[in-house]
């Protein structure tokens, strides 16, 4: 009976020190998680600090192209050489390159034979066959001041500038919209691509 008593004694005691260390345990991980949340806030305050206030832009390369234009007395062409940005793919650089001979020359006596409107949507080089597609919008066509000169010198100073540029380029598909046209005003026949060295 004794030994019944002392054990009921003891049991109120042993749970008054488990209580305690389990209190104990608690703390001490609310501490470590608050402590390592403290840690790690300064470290990424840190970080933000030091980051530079704006990424600065690495300037691209660029390079000399030559774009050609019809000249005042539509009896020839006019060479222009430009800085312009290189950047992506064949195709890319193609694009790049006419665009600037869809934007004119800077002065002289050089004519844009560009209608007005005019876009190259997109390029396309197959290369087994050595050709450049040269998708236009219907501007290109549609905008055309008409005349056989005119469509001469619309023709020619694209391919003179693609030849000039792309030397690989061996045939020039032209397309309106993606599909194929048989002229630009009615005079060339642009239905088939195009050599470029034998372009008159």
């Amino acid at each position: 009976m004794r030994g019944d008593a002392r054990e009921r004694r003891g049991a109120p005691e042993r749970m008054v020190h488990t209580s305690i260390g389990r209190k104990i345990v608690i703390t001490l991980i609310v501490l470590g998680v608050i402590l390592g949340a403290s840690y790690l806030y300064q470290r990424l305050a840190g970080v933000r600090e030091k980051a530079p206030p704006e990424v600065q832009q690495v300037p691209g390369e660029t390079k000399n192209v030559t774009l050609f234009f019809g000249n005042k007395g539509a009896d020839g062409f006019l060479a222009e050489t430009r800085e312009i940005p290189v950047a992506g793919v064949f195709e890319d650089q193609v694009k790049g390159v006419l665009n600037e001979l869809i934007r004119g020359p800077q002065g002289g006596e050089k004519v844009n034979a560009m209608p007005a409107g005019s876009e190259l949507l997109q390029a396309f080089w197959v290369e087994d066959t050595q050709t450049l597609y040269l998708d236009f919008n219907r501007a290109l066509v549609a905008n055309h001041p008409g005349g056989s000169a005119g469509e001469y010198f619309t023709i020619g100073t694209i391919l003179k500038t693609v030849s000039a540029n792309f030397p690989q380029v061996k045939k020039v598909q032209f397309l309106i919209d993606g599909s194929t046209v048989e002229s630009i005003a009615g005079h060339y026949a642009v239905d088939k691509p195009i050599e470029v060295q034998k372009w008159r």
